[in-house]
């Protein structure tokens, strides 16, 4: 790894009169840093979603060469995700971020020369999801860095929204710069101009946050609040090799498997409705353009209130015990997700949409939040990430591609079929965890 990308060295502690107000200036740093970086992500992710219309009107790509092409950013976006998780836990996170961030932005400055190839745009689609995968591992280590177990469901429940900030703001984006520049210049909307907002997002992350607390003369975040998470302890655990903390810290952990189990069906239920919320609208539904792309950003601002709520309960009410909600959200997500099938009332599609939308990224917040709190600090990145290549490799992929090919064989009711059952196998693996994780506790207390 680069020099400057490596992570940042511990340097001597602040006097003792110092710590409390430099921890606050840094934490808001740090936050606002991963919070705005994510946004940014996603301007440069879910922006293709929006293009895909124009792709089948103008150059006549079928379902499945659609399905495909989002396929090709999922699958790349899940390994990379994976990769880049067990670099991120020796990166310098911030920095790593940016230059994710700003590369991926770059990437999309390229469609504008290469969206009526296939070839091409599926190629471009693959460098952006390299390039995405320097996200959100990183992002998950600065909340474990810098905020402790009791109130880490809170602080990551506002960066979660981010997610949706962003993922729901591209769609007013695309609006405004297609009213300016017209419909004959739609590559320049959904690609260029999201584009260059990521590259300066990215320079602003550069110099927003710090890395780590040890790297500016503060004391471990655990340490400072005495909230220790309920992992096994190991000082040395930096000086690990990659290889030993994915072997030892994650890939032994039965918990994290069932997590990228649940992940999986979560993420068939979130893009196996967003990735195809324009086409199915439009020709099944009869929804004009404006309304399907409302409908789009629906999806994504609905989550906003759910993830600070329910991060602020989980800390709050449910003292760090994520999986009851996580339950109780997917039992709606089923129900809705009948509504959005069977309704033929806009009003009613949009409110099964935004429901959807506010409960699917409850279960997948917080199964985030759970990989941070199963291992130690130091193996967060990469559990993270490993997370994420099941999700992505296994539930965006079929959410992708499967879908498609579905839609053309078989019409959409088959597509609704797997979604609903993807809802009932995400529910029995978070109940397992749910049940193993209070076997464990109990154990482990019995055994102090």
């Amino acid at each position: 790894m680069l020099g400057w990308l490596k992570k940042a060295p511990a340097i001597p502690r602040l006097p003792e009169n110092m710590i409390a107000k430099m921890y606050r200036i840094f934490r808001i740093r740090t936050l606002i840093g991963i919070f705005v970086g994510y946004a940014g992500y996603y301007l440069v992710r879910n922006n293709f979603t929006l293009s895909t219309p124009f792709l089948k009107s103008e150059f006549g790509f079928t379902p499945s060469q659609l399905g495909m092409l989002s396929a090709a950013l999922a699958v790349t976006y899940g390994i990379s995700k994976f990769f880049m998780g067990n670099l991120a836990d020796k990166a310098h996170t911030q920095r790593f971020i940016a230059v994710g961030l700003f590369m991926a932005g770059l990437v999309n400055l390229f469609f504008l020369s290469s969206a009526s190839s296939f070839g091409l745009i599926f190629m471009m689609l693959i460098i952006n999801g390299v390039f995405q995968g320097m996200g959100a591992p990183p992002c998950s280590i600065v909340l474990a860095n810098w905020f402790s177990k009791k109130e880490r469901g809170t602080y990551m429940g506002i960066w979660n929204s981010s997610h949706n900030i962003g993922g729901g703001i591209i769609a007013p984006i695309v609006g405004v710069s297609l009213g300016i520049l017209g419909s004959a210049y739609w590559q320049s909307a959904i690609f260029v101009v999201p584009g260059i907002m990521a590259m300066v997002i990215a320079v602003f992350v550069w110099f927003c946050g710090k890395d780590t607390p040890q790297s500016v003369g503060l004391p471990p975040v655990d340490e400072y609040r005495n909230d220790y998470d309920d992992v096994e302890r190991n000082p040395e655990g930096d000086k690990l090799s990659m290889k030993e903390i994915l072997f030892k810290y994650v890939l032994k952990n039965k918990f994290i498997w069932f997590l990228c189990l649940s992940n999986v069906f979560v993420y068939f239920i979130r893009f196996g409705v967003l990735n195809w919320v324009p086409l199915y609208l439009t020709e099944v539904k009869g929804f004009t353009q404006s309304q399907y792309q409302l409908a789009f950003a629906i999806f994504e601002w609905a989550a906003i209130p759910s993830s600070l709520i329910v991060g602020w309960l989980s800390d709050k009410v449910f003292k760090g015990n994520r999986m009851p909600l996580c339950i109780i959200s997917m039992a709606g997500v089923v129900l809705a997700t009948l509504v959005y099938w069977q309704s033929t009332n806009v009003i009613i599609i949009n409110i099964a949409i935004s429901i959807i939308g506010c409960l699917i990224y409850v279960p997948q917040f917080l199964i985030g939040l759970s990989a941070i709190d199963f291992v130690p600090k130091f193996a967060v990145g990469t559990t993270v990430g490993m997370t994420g290549l099941f999700a992505y490799l296994f539930g965006n992929l079929t959410a992708s591609a499967l879908v498609g090919f579905i839609v053309e064989s078989s019409g959409w009711n088959g597509c609704f079929l797997m979604l609903l059952a993807s809802g009932v196998m995400a529910a029995l693996f978070l109940t397992l965890i749910q049940i193993g994780r209070k076997k464990q506790l109990a154990n482990a207390a019995n055994q102090a």
